[in-house]
């Protein structure tokens, strides 16, 4: 509570300028009613009571009071970029170690996030910020980020902008200082002068033999006047409509070879289930014997034919694919 009373003194040492007497009075009453809310607990509502004081007639310290706030809040972004704030505009803090320290553990909560904070500033503020091609905001600027390098551009008007590689660790905040420099005054067009009479023009040179340099003098045709190429054939059409046809071949490839594959199965189970006759004699036995033979062999030839098949229809969907 110390710190919020030193900071009522600073308030009350400002030595009000003509016209800004009622500033310095609502300021000091805001900064009081925040200090109230912070010592209720209200954490929210003393951060809005100190930057409305801060806005009135800023004090580097109130940084200090907005980042105690947004660090009970666990908002860690805010809460660091408060504590830089407030390292920046009171250089001389006797506390200096104990905000460092603050930052510290600030930066291991982000950490423990998988992201870091990368806060830039500018001298002047306000430059537009541009990170990796997009628009971020302006300076003083500050966001949260997976650790990385990133393409920072500033850009303000009257000065010359900045590029640069910043490169995010994974365990420590990233602070960007730029100190912009006025671009250079653009030259003053020549002053005007009365125009001297041209030069009397010479005859041209004659012709010399062999290839001549195109006259640079002619003017291109008109726009209407260009030839429009003639619109190219659609490849597409034709290449969809053998899709088509690859597609249909395919599917009749395999519907034929499911029907001999299915044959050639029914035959090697008909061929297994089947037993020579009781009591055959010898001829008998011989012709059961052939027709497992003629039969056997026909199963396999429906198998390979079925083979056949099913690889027909495989290359005919590949070219379906392929075109």
């Amino acid at each position: 509570m110390s710190r919020f009373a030193a900071v009522l003194a600073v308030l009350a040492l400002l030595a009000p300028a003509p016209g800004h007497a009622d500033d310095v009075a609502e300021a000091k009453a805001r900064f009081k009613k925040g200090a109230e809310l912070y010592r209720a607990g209200k954490w929210r509502e003393a951060i809005a009571e100190f930057e409305a004081a801060y806005r009135l007639k800023p004090a580097g310290a109130i940084h200090f009071n907005v980042a105690q706030c947004r660090e009970r809040l666990s908002e860690w972004p805010g809460a660091l970029r408060a504590y830089h704030d407030y390292l920046r505009e009171v250089p001389d803090a006797k506390d200096r170690a104990a905000v460092r320290a603050s930052i510290g553990r600030v930066e291991g909560r982000l950490a423990a996030a998988g992201v870091q904070a990368l806060l830039v500033y500018s001298d002047p503020p306000g430059a537009a910020v541009v990170l990796d091609g997009r628009p971020r905001g302006t300076t003083p600027f500050h966001i949260v980020l997976p650790p990385g390098s990133y393409a920072l551009s500033l850009a303000l008007d009257g000065y010359e902008p900045v590029k640069e590689d910043v490169a995010l660790p994974a365990t420590a905040s990233r602070v960007v200082d730029v100190v912009l420099r006025a671009a250079a005054p653009s030259p003053a067009p020549p002053s005007a002068a009365a125009p001297a009479s041209p030069p009397a023009r010479a005859a041209p040179p004659a012709p010399a033999a062999g290839p001549q340099p195109p006259d640079l003098r002619a003017k291109p045709p008109a726009a209407s006047s260009l030839a429009t190429p003639a619109p190219a054939p659609k490849p597409a059409e034709k290449r969809r409509v053998y899709t088509w046809i690859a597609a249909g071949t395919a599917v009749a490839a395999v519907a034929v070879g499911g029907w001999f594959g299915y044959s050639a199965r029914k035959d090697e189970s008909a061929i297994h289930s089947s037993t020579p006759p009781a009591g055959a004699t010898p001829d008998q036995l011989a012709a059961y014997q052939r027709d497992l033979t003629q039969r056997t062999s026909d199963a396999k030839s429906k198998a390979r034919t079925a083979n056949l098949f099913y690889a027909a229809g495989g290359a005919a969907a590949a070219a379906g694919v392929t075109l």
